[in-house]
Parts: structure tokens; C-alpha cells; sequence
């Protein structure tokens, strides 16, 4: 009988993935009621400002964070299923996804970043749905329309924009009426807060997200403090193994496979460009960067089997415990 390493127990392990929903459930009642954390970003959304006052504060506030990061973690296991990316039925992406957010206590609370990621994974669903579809143009609308609204939450993820043209280009869905159909419902959103603001007469809440947009701070890596710069390095490092991982084994994926790796890789290499250029917005754009990271992990640490990637497989867990007692003690 062949014995499983470290790695192969934990990312076949179907009992995994629940370990790591209650362990992170531990954590956020922990952070909550040790050391709680009283984080928002910096995103002066006019959507999110309309409809913050009527969130529920203290406890409540959490739940609904933690069930907007259920979701995701759901949809990155329905992404694998329905398009094999890992070509292996696993959750070991949403396992790191889950461990990571719970790891870093400052994106526990509810803020734009966690709903926009909902939008988000949510539009590449629809956007890997369109792969080589004749009839393309419903379905990139759908995909275009959940990344208008989570642009209407962080305006910066306008800038994707280009990456979702290039995305459906490879993936031979783009043809005249497929584009006019993304670009209505990527403008959708923005439509329904026109109406808004023209009925209230509150016209500045529609050009106020193109003024972010437009509105770029001088590049101040001083904004962020001390344990984010060191979760960055430590997910960036990761990921660059997982990302080279994939390009010298993208041979044994099936070229439709490798079109979906090569999608997250680049909108999580934009993102991390976007992160270095608007270091403020930190706490929007981590949770976004965590879902393609999460697949570029969890396919590197699935499909490898050595010694090597053993020890590198140790050396994450036991690098993402001593990020979260730093992260910890830094609150």
C-alpha cells in the first residue's frame, strides 16, 4: 500500500474542506470577541454609501461578511466542476481561499471587497460558460453585467475591462453582437444608479464612480502597514510558483484548461498591478486577488506529488499560521 505525503491527504481529503469551514468559523469568533477589528477601505463607492446605512452593525455584520465569502468559496467549487480546472474533483481552492481571508482579520468585516468578489467569480462563471458558444451574446451579457456591478462597488475593476475582451476573444466567443451585448450589461448597473440619482436629483452619485476612476493617488507603499505587505509577499511568492507551475506543465492540460488558467493568471498579475499602483485599496482588492490565487495554488498543489512540492506544501502551512499570529498581534 502506497503511502500519501502531507499533500495528498489534504488536498484529495474530503473532510477537508469542512475542517477548514470550522476552523475559520473559530477564528472569526475569536478575532471577533479577542481582538476586534474595526476595518473599511478606503472606497468612496457611491452604491456602497447608499446602501451602508442600512446594514446592520456589530455581529450581524460579520455573519453576512463570512455567508458573501461562503458564496464565493461555493462557486469556486462549481467552477472546478463544471470546467475541470484542477482536473480533479476537489475543493482544495476553496480550502485556501476559506484559510487565507480567515488568516488575515482585517477582511473579516463587510466591506465592498467581499461583495464585489461574489460579483466577481460569479462573472468568470459566465464568462468560462461562453467557451467556443456560437450563440455567445446572453451570456457574456450576464457575465459582463455582474462585472459592471462589482465596478459599481470598486470602480477600479473597470480597468479588467480589457482582460474580459481578451478572456472571450481566446475563448472564441467574441463576434459583433456578443460585444454590444457585454457592453449593455456591463453598462447596465450604471444605468439603474442614473435613474437613481436623476430621480433624487443627486446626479453627482452617477459621475462620482468615473471621478475614482480618473483619480489616481501618488504611489505610497507606506499606506500599508506592516502584516499587509508581509501577506502580500507571502501570497505573490506563492503564487509565482504555482504560476510557473503552470506554464512548463500546461502541456498535460487540455488546451481549454489551459485558456481558463491563463484567464486567472493574467487578471490576477493585473490585480496585483493594480494592488503596487493603488496600495489604499488593499482591502478591496485582496479578496479579488485570493480567487485567482486560489485556483493557481490549489491546482499546483493538487496535481504535484514530489518531494519537493511536499516540503514546499509544509512550508505554506506552516508560513500561513505564523502569517496569521503576526497578523494577530498586529491588529
Amino acid at each position: 500500500m502506497i503511502k500519501k505525503s502531507i499533500q495528498q491527504r489534504i488536498t484529495t481529503g474530503k473532510f477537508v474542506l469542512p475542517a477548514v469551514l470550522l476552523l475559520s468559523i473559530a477564528i472569526w469568533f475569536v478575532v471577533y470577541f479577542i481582538k476586534p477589528v474595526i476595518g473599511a477601505s478606503q472606497v468612496t463607492s457611491p452604491f456602497w454609501q447608499l446602501i451602508e446605512p442600512y446594514l446592520p452593525g456589530g455581529f450581524f455584520t460579520r455573519i453576512i461578511s463570512y455567508l458573501l465569502y461562503a458564496f464565493v468559496g461555493y462557486f469556486l467549487i462549481e467552477l472546478n466542476n463544471a470546467f475541470a480546472i484542477i482536473r480533479l474533483r476537489t475543493s482544495i481552492q476553496s480550502s485556501i481561499y476559506f484559510i487565507i481571508i480567515a488568516f488575515c482579520p482585517e477582511l473579516h468585516p463587510l466591506h465592498v471587497g467581499n461583495v464585489a468578489a461574489l460579483c466577481m467569480v460569479i462573472s468568470i462563471y459566465f464568462l468560462f460558460q461562453s467557451y467556443q458558444k456560437t450563440q455567445s451574446s446572453g451570456i457574456l451579457f450576464n457575465s459582463w453585467f455582474f462585472l459592471g456591478l462589482s465596478s459599481l462597488l470598486f470602480p477600479q475593476l473597470l480597468f479588467l475591462v480589457p482582460l474580459y475582451l481578451l478572456g472571450a476573444y481566446n475563448f472564441q466567443s467574441l463576434n459583433f453582437k456578443s460585444f454590444f451585448a457585454g457592453i449593455i450589461g456591463l453598462m447596465l448597473p450604471f444605468w439603474f444608479l442614473l435613474g437613481y440619482a436623476f430621480s433624487f436629483n443627486h446626479i453627482e452619485l452617477f459621475y462620482r464612480p468615473f471621478q475614482n476612476l480618473c483619480t489616481f493617488a501618488p504611489i505610497n507603499f507606506f499606506t500599508l502597514k506592516t502584516a499587509q505587505i508581509a501577506t502580500t509577499g507571502f501570497i505573490i511568492f506563492i503564487f509565482i510558483i504555482a504560476l510557473i507551475h503552470s506554464l512548463v506543465t500546461g502541456w498535460q492540460d487540455k488546451i481549454r484548461t489551459r485558456s481558463y488558467l491563463n484567464f486567472l493568471s493574467l487578471m490576477g498579475i493585473c490585480l496585483l498591478v493594480l494592488l503596487c499602483l493603488q496600495p489604499q485599496h488593499f482591502i478591496s482588492i485582496f479578496p479579488l486577488l485570493l480567487v485567482s490565487f486560489s485556483f493557481l495554488a490549489g491546482h499546483f498543489f493538487a496535481l504535484t506529488s514530489n518531494r519537493g512540492s511536499n516540503l514546499f506544501f509544509i512550508f505554506s502551512l506552516v508560513g500561513s499560521i505564523v502569517l496569521f499570529a503576526y497578523n494577530l498581534w498586529m491588529l
